[in-house]
C-alpha cells in the first residue's frame, strides 16, 4: 500500500470511528471535546521562512482545522486550550535514517528509542534495515494509540551481497535472487528498498529493474560496484552517508569501483570540476541525499571521543555501549586504520564543504542519523546535532529545519499531509521556547510535543525521558 494511501486509511479508520459511535456529532460541527486550541503562538513557516506572529491552531483530533490570526479565530470557547505565548509552533522533526530492530543488537529499543524520538520532537522516522514484522506490528500498535511512537515507514531487511555484514539483511548473489527478494518485500508490505553496499553489480541493476516493476521505490547506499552517475540515472531515490559522491568526483572512480576506498585517498584525488558535474546530475534527477554528519564525525573521531560524561550516555542501556557499539568501533578501527586523526579531521570538512556545494546545486536534501546503529549517536538528540551540522555546512537555518519536516514531506509525496502547519495537515508538531530560525539549536528548546494529536507537555516528556533512563538500567 502506498504511503499516503495508508495514512488517507489511517485519519478514515480514526473519523469512522468517530462517526459511527457518536451519532449526534455532525461533520460541519466538531465536538467541543474533540479540539484544542493554541493560542498566540508564532507559527513558523517552513516553506517561506516567515514567523506568523498571534496565531490559533485549533486541532481537531488528530488534524488541523485551522490556522490564522487569532483576532479572527473561530472555535467553541469552552474548548481546551493553551496559552502560547512568546512560543514557536513547528511541523514534528523526522529522523530520516534509523534502525528499530536490527536483529538482536539493539534489545529494548522499545522502550529506548521510541520514547527518546517522541522527547525529543521526532515525530516520524524511516526505518532504513530493521525486522520487518516486528516493526510493522509496533506500527499497528502506534497507530492504535496503544503504544507510543513515531510514524514509521520501513524497508524491512536490507539487501546485501552474498555474505551480509549486519543483521536484518538478505543476502542476494544473483539477479535472480534481486527480483525475488524486491517482489517478496513488496508483497509483505516494505514502504521502500534499502540497498547495502556489497550486493554483485548485475544484481543491483536487478534490484533497480524489479522495483520500478513493483512501483517501490528503492534507496540506501550506492553498492561498492556501482557509480553514483549510475544509480541516479536508473532512478534511486535516495543516497546515504554519500557514499559514491567521492568516489564519482574523483578521476580514480573506476580504481575506487575494484575496491581500495580511503578518506585519504578520496581528498587526494578530489577534483571539483568533477563534483560540480556529478552534482548536476544529481540535481536533474532530483536523486536525495542523506548525509548522516553527525556519524560520519562520530565513525571519524571514534578513537579520540570520551563520551562517558555525556549526560545522554544514560539513556543508553549496557548491552548497546559494551556490545554493540563496541562491534562498530571495531570494525571502523580496521577499516580507517590505513588514515590517520588529521586526515580524517580534513575529510570531515571535505564533506561538509561537498555538502554545501550541492546544496548550491539544487541537490535535495534529508536529515537523518543512523541512529542507535552509528557509535555516540542517541535516538532524537542527535538529530538535533544534524541539523547543526547542515548549517555548519553553510545552510541557512531555515534550511536546516527543511531537511527534518517540509523535505520529509516532499520525499514521500506527503505534503498534502504532513511537513508543515495548516489545515488539513496531520496534528505532529513541536512548540518551542524559542525562535530556531536565529539560532538552529533552538530546535531543542522543548516546551510540549504533540503527536498525532495528542499534545504532551514538557513536565511528561521529562516523565517519559526518566523512564527511559530506569530502562536503559534495569
Amino acid at each position: 500500500m502506498k504511503t499516503r494511501e495508508r495514512l488517507a486509511l489511517q485519519t478514515l479508520s480514526v473519523f469512522l470511528m468517530v462517526v459511527l459511535f457518536c451519532p449526534t456529532i455532525s461533520a460541519q460541527k466538531p465536538a467541543t471535546h474533540d479540539l484544542l486550541v493554541l493560542q498566540n503562538v508564532t507559527v513558523v513557516d517552513v516553506r517561506t521562512g516567515a514567523l506568523q506572529p498571534e496565531q490559533t491552531v485549533v486541532l481537531e483530533r488528530n488534524h488541523i482545522l485551522s490556522a490564522g490570526p487569532s483576532k479572527s479565530a473561530k472555535y467553541p470557547r469552552n474548548a481546551a486550550s493553551v496559552n502560547c505565548h512568546g512560543l514557536f509552533l513547528i511541523p514534528g522533526l523526522w529522523d530520516m535514517h534509523v534502525h528499530l530492530v536490527f536483529g538482536d543488537w539493539f534489545p529494548d529499543a522499545q522502550e529506548i528509542s521510541l520514547p527518546l524520538f517522541i522527547a525529543n520532537g521526532v515525530t516520524g522516522v524511516r526505518d532504513m534495515g530493521s525486522e520487518l514484522d516486528i516493526v510493522q506490528g509496533w506500527r499497528d500498535e502506534i497507530e492504535a494509540g496503544r503504544m507510543l511512537g513515531p510514524r514509521i515507514l520501513t524497508s524491512g531487511p536490507m539487501l546485501d551481497g552474498p555474505k551480509p555484514r549486519f543483521p536484518s539483511s538478505v543476502a542476494i548473489a544473483t539477479p535472480e535472487d534481486a527480483h525475488r527478494a524486491v517482489a517478496d518485500l513488496k508483497r509483505r508490505g516494505a514502504d521502500f528498498i534499502k540497498l547495502q553496499s556489497l550486493i554483485p553489480r548485475e544484481a543491483v541493476f536487478a534490484i533497480a529493474e524489479e522495483a520500478k516493476k513493483q512501483e517501490i521505490p528503492f534507496e540506501g547506499h550506492v553498492p561498492d560496484a556501482a557509480r553514483a552517475s549510475e544509480m541516479s540515472e536508473v532512478g534511486m531515490k535516495s543516497f546515504e552517508h554519500l557514499i559514491g559522491i567521492f568516489e564519482g568526483s574523483s578521476p580514480a572512480e573506476d580504481e575506487f569501483l575494484k575496491g581500495s576506498k580511503t578518506e585519504g585517498k578520496f581528498l587526494a584525488t578530489y577534483d571539483a570540476t568533477r563534483g560540480v558535474s556529478l552534482a548536476a546530475m544529481l540535481a536533474k534527477n532530483q536523486t536525495w541525499q542523506c548525509p548522516t554528519l553527525v556519524w560520519e564525525r562520530g565513525g571519524n573521531l571514534i578513537d579520540v571521543s570520551d563520551f562517558s560524561k555525556d549526560v545522554r550516555a544514560k539513556y543508553v542501556p549496557a548491552s548497546w555501549k559494551n556490545k554493540t557499539w563496541k562491534r562498530f568501533t571495531d570494525e571502523i578501527t580496521q577499516g580507517y586504520g590505513t588514515d590517520d586523526l588529521a586526515t580524517r579531521k580534513k575529510f570531515i570538512e571535505k564533506e561538509l564543504e561537498v555538502v554545501g556545494m550541492l546544496h548550491k546545486a539544487g541537490v535535495p536534501f534529508l536529515a537523518g542519523t543512523d541512529t542507535p546503529a552509528g557509535v555516540h549517536l542517541f535516538p532524537g538528540y542527535s538529530l538535533h546535532e544534524e541539523l547543526q551540522r547542515f548549517v555548519a555546512a553553510g545552510f541557512t537555518p531555515l534550511e536546516a529545519l527543511q531537511t527534518a519536516t517540509i523535505n520529509p514531506a516532499r520525499f514521500f509525496e506527503l505534503e498534502e499531509q504532513a511537513g508543515t502547519i495548516e489545515k488539513g495537515r496531520i496534528a505532529d508538531m513541536v512548540l518551542l521556547s524559542a525562535n530556531p530560525l536565529e539560532d538552529i539549536s533552538n530546535t531543542q528548546k522543548i516546551a510540549a510535543v504533540i503527536l498525532n494529536g495528542q499534545y504532551i507537555r514538557r513536565a511528561d516528556l521529562d516523565k517519559m525521558l526518566g523512564r527511559v533512563e530506569a530502562a536503559a538500567h534495569h
